[in-house]
């Protein structure tokens, strides 16, 4: 693969003129060896050596143009993750889950026109940090601030009215903890609040304006009619209307869309409250606002790119160029004894200045040694010959690489060696010289490695970590889910006859194809230790279909999930 391939259309044109110029210059010293007499007189009178060497000397000419151009092209060969950055903006959508959500005065009711003005509005900003917040009696974070659109639409399209287990409506909760996650960023902040406003328990104004000292602009849409709507109670199985909700003194509840609310936040911090409409023009509008705050550069994720190699061609190129002065058109005569004349053989000089040019080329050193012992250790892995892979690792270290450690760490949890496994891990994940994905990976591989060794605090917290450096990881979050539960419930230890499954899903750090050059498939290990198999595919199975449903544990995200007591307006 090249980077510039219309060079080598050019190198096509170069080669064709310069053989043409070398078999017009071949013609050319034909015609003046016959214009001075007999072609074979003159040809006996040329060292014989003279053809031969001088063809030699334009296949060396032609050799190193070709390479020359074939440099300019930029050859790539091999993948490796580099981190990708770009100017953006964060954004929190905060949407209302709140039983008076449930309200039809809005087709067909306001949660789920929430969500769709919601998903319009995420459509366009694509290039953003986007998260969403669900909230209700409380709030929390279910899909934490990432450049995966696609993936924060897939969670809100799972948002229901029973996603936050505490009743009631907390509008100044999800400013606060939306406020609180954007506050570490730098550039433009904003909060898209979707909700009628009812508050009934925390202090939507003072919220506002410790958003406003962050920073943080709201932008609010209203739901529902300011003549309300009764809040309709259905039959959980056929979802057949079985009555309207009522409050304690048994009078049917009505729910009205609170704006003046809505109003004062979006005033106190810059922003704009707008009437949720049929066209739902204000989403384009929000968007356009969103936009021209200002940016701020931040990673978007991991990508891969291919390896340049255009110095390979290019080294060969200047060998082949700086050889063919080199070669004479004729051999060198001995030199005869005395002080030189000016009709002696050419003196030694430029040979001698070349080859000290040569000797100053760079050699192979110990880094290109080095890597060379990385890719054979990655070779080694793949044919599952963890031990020698290991041997290799360990050659390959040097100051500044974290590779060969990692792939060092994935050898030995292979090998079984948990404790040496999570150590190397640990000490990645720790290190702030490690690339930012580079310690994601390594927590998440601590992870697993913990798990094994049966510390299941430990992976949580490492998980945690994990999701926390690489948001848009799902199989990070779905191993926080797993070690949670196991957590919560260990498993009975593992009687010594049993053996560990070795299906553990790949991955981590790269694998197969060309990521081999830099790191082999690292085991994202799921936590199967002293269960049975059926027991871990249940649980993972139940694990994906909240993801799935994008129904994720709040608890996992947000620490502000509290059970509070229960107040008189549970909606």
């Amino acid at each position: 693969m090249f980077r510039n391939p219309l060079y080598l259309m050019w190198l096509a044109v170069a080669a064709g003129a310069a053989a043409a110029l070398h078999l017009w210059a071949a013609r050319r010293r034909r015609e003046l060896a016959r214009s001075l007499g007999d072609p074979e007189t003159i040809a006996r009178l040329l060292p014989p050596e003279a053809g031969p060497r001088r063809r030699l000397k334009a296949a060396l000419l032609l050799c190193g143009l070709a390479l020359a151009f074939a440099a300019l092209a930029g050859p790539q060969w091999g993948v490796e993750l580099v981190a990708t950055r770009s100017d953006m903006r964060q954004v929190f959508v905060a949407v209302d889950t709140s039983l008076s959500m449930t309200a039809e005065d809005a087709s067909p009711n306001r949660l789920e026109k929430a969500k769709r003005e919601l998903s319009g509005l995420l459509d366009a900003l694509q290039g953003e940090r986007v998260g969403v917040i669900a909230f209700a009696g409380d709030a929390g974070i279910l899909c934490p601030l990432t450049s995966d659109v696609a993936a924060a639409k897939q969670i809100l399209a799972g948002v229901s009215a029973d996603a936050i287990p505490v009743p009631g409506t907390a509008v100044g909760t999800a400013v606060r903890l939306a406020a609180g996650t954007l506050q570490r960023y730098p550039g433009g902040k904003a909060v898209v609040l979707l909700t009628d406003g009812e508050d009934h328990r925390s202090d939507p104004a003072g919220a506002a304006a410790e958003a406003a000292a962050s920073g943080v602009r709201i932008f609010a849409i209203g739901i529902g009619t300011p003549q309300g709507n009764p809040l309709p109670v259905k039959e959980a199985g056929s979802g057949a209307l079985t009555g309207y909700k009522k409050d304690r003194k048994g009078a049917t509840v009505i729910s009205r869309l609170g704006e003046k609310t809505l109003a004062e936040m979006a005033a106190q911090t810059g922003g704009a409250y707008y009437r949720a409409s049929p066209a739902e023009d204000e989403v384009a509008d929000i968007a356009r606002r969103i936009k021209g705050l200002e940016r701020s550069q931040g990673e978007t994720g991991a990508s891969q790119q291919y390896r340049n190699r255009f110095l390979y061609p290019l080294a060969a190129a200047f060998l082949l160029l700086l050889a063919e002065p080199l070669v004479p058109l004729r051999r060198a005569r001995a030199a005869a004894k005395g002080p030189p004349s000016p009709e002696g053989g050419r003196p030694p000089l430029p040979q001698g200045a070349a080859l000290l040019l040569l000797c100053l080329l760079p050699l192979p050193g110990r880094a290109a040694v080095r890597e060379s012992e990385l890719r054979a250790g990655n070779s080694l892995y793949q044919k599952r010959r963890f031990e020698d892979a290991l041997e290799r690792y360990r050659a390959a270290q040097r100051p500044g690489d974290a590779r060969p450690d990692f792939n060092a760490g994935d050898a030995l949890y292979r090998l079984e060696d948990f404790e040496e496994s999570a150590r190397r891990f640990q000490g990645l994940a720790e290190d702030p010289k490690t690339p930012r994905e580079l310690r994601a990976a390594a927590y998440y591989n601590l992870g697993g490695a913990l798990v094994r060794k049966g510390d299941y605090a430990g992976a949580v917290s490492a998980y945690r970590r994990a999701v926390v450096l690489g948001p848009e990881d799902r199989d990070a979050r779905e191993n926080l889910a797993v070690a949670l539960r196991l957590l919560k419930n260990p498993p009975p230890p593992r009687k010594k006859c049993d053996k560990p499954d070795d299906k553990k899903k790949e991955g981590k750090g790269g694998g197969g194809g060309d990521k081999k050059d830099s790191q082999p498939p690292t085991p994202a290990p799921r936590p199967q230790d002293g269960m049975s198999k059926e027991d871990a595919a249940r649980i993972m199975r139940a694990v994906a279909e909240k993801e799935k449903a994008a129904k994720q544990s709040v608890q996992q995200f947000s620490p502000q999930q509290q059970k509070r007591p229960p107040s008189e307006e549970d909606w």
